[in-house]
């Protein structure tokens, strides 16, 4: 399962007046691994942070994700940043793994992870591709007991997800955003993604909403035509877990000229 930031295309006037929500990243809902399957000789352990893996598109929006495991010197698409314990009372089902109470548990805990990962400030971070992906335990390791919840580091481009460019402690510290690594938009596919991947706008600058409760999208609009560049013919908006975790901030979409 993805992270959680909503994508709005918008026209450049001030004040903004209209806008075509593309709807909150959060990845598909799939069942793979949500149904249960025969016992393995022996139950995949919890995972660890730390771990590196190159699993691809439909491992990353399915809830349990337990091979590919690499070393992280060499290809990757995802590394572990962190684990929590789902809530109390959690079953192996969509209706309570996406619970409020559960699913704001995981979103948050997995938000707070990838902040602390990619290091930086909340403009570079919001302007670029990263994403987290979060699995749950499979048939077997729930049937065991096991009741973690596990938050990847990833960098989606569109159908597809990129290798991580790197192994740094602090991914963004000290390092510009890149083709790879900024995050870009398309009018038919909501992001953001990797730029490498075919794209209809690029992010250009971010700015932090006023405001301590969740704003309206017309405030976000309103605050979109007052903060951001003249040439600018998108948006993307904090989640409301997002917001409940203190990021406030808003990203400005160029459209792409190349």
């Amino acid at each position: 399962m993805s992270r959680l930031r909503a994508g709005a295309l918008a026209p450049a006037q001030k004040p903004v007046t209209a806008a075509l929500i593309l709807g909150l990243v959060i990845g598909v809902f799939s069942l793979i691994g949500l149904t249960a399957t025969k016992a393995d000789a022996a139950v995949p352990p919890k995972p660890t942070v730390g771990t590196c893996y190159n699993y691809g598109w439909t491992a990353y929006g399915a809830w349990s994700q337990t091979g590919k495991k690499v070393s992280c010197s060499s290809a990757h698409t995802a590394k572990t940043i962190a684990l929590g314990t789902l809530v109390a009372g959690t079953t192996r089902t969509e209706a309570s793994l996406t619970r409020e109470a559960n699913f704001s548990h995981m979103s948050k805990t997995c938000i707070r992870a990838l902040r602390n990962k990619l290091g930086s400030t909340y403009s570079k971070r919001n302007q670029s591709a990263y994403n987290t992906a979060f699995f749950v335990p499979n048939a077997e390791q729930f049937r065991a007991g096991q009741r973690w919840f596990r938050c990847d580091v990833v960098l989606p481009g569109k159908d597809t997800l990129k290798n991580l460019p790197t192994n740094r402690a602090k991914f963004l510290e000290g390092v510009a955003l890149t083709q790879r690594t900024r995050g870009c938009l398309s009018s038919a596919y909501a992001g953001p993604y990797s730029c490498l991947s075919s794209h209809t706008y690029k992010s250009i600058s971010a700015f932090k909403k006023a405001g301590t409760t969740y704003p309206t999208t017309a405030s976000f609009e309103r605050a979109v035509g007052a903060n951001c560049p003249t040439r600018t013919r998108a948006y993307s908006k904090p989640s409301k877990y997002e917001w409940q975790t203190g990021d406030h901030w808003v990203v400005c979409y160029e459209r792409n000229t190349n």
